[in-house]
């Protein structure tokens, strides 16, 4: 046997997993939309800190501060854990239920030092 026809055998038997596996994946969940806001959060501070968003809205919150800082959903079971300055990450509110939630960032003394929103799911 060659190895031109084992080669092409694997080469296709690849393709045939990886597109069951993509295929898989996913397949019953609905797709994330594009963000509804964004909420940049500083040293002690959240903008907006007050804000409304549709039910099974996406949130991209970006960390323009000097140091590290989450931005916690509370009573909701979401948030972000801690965010390098400079760094993002979206946070996906399908599945909670509409009302107004406390955000507050849980690193040690920020929500003290006045960093703390709320968001509205309406």
């Amino acid at each position: 046997m060659h190895p031109r026809p084992i080669r092409s055998l694997i080469v296709a038997v690849l393709i045939g997993i990886s597109a069951t596996v993509l295929s898989a994946c996913g397949e019953d969940d609905k797709p994330a939309a594009a963000p509804a806001n964004t909420v940049e959060m500083g040293d002690f501070w959240y903008k907006p800190a007050e804000f409304t968003v549709p039910p099974d809205a996406i949130v991209n919150i970006v960390n323009v501060g000097a140091v590290a800082h989450s931005w916690i959903l509370q009573g909701a079971g979401v948030g972000t854990a801690a965010i390098a300055p400079g760094k993002s990450i979206i946070v996906d509110l399908r599945g909670i239920k509409p009302g107004t939630y406390t955000i507050y960032c849980d690193e040690a003394g920020h929500t003290q030092a006045g960093q703390s929103g709320k968001l509205t799911i309406a």
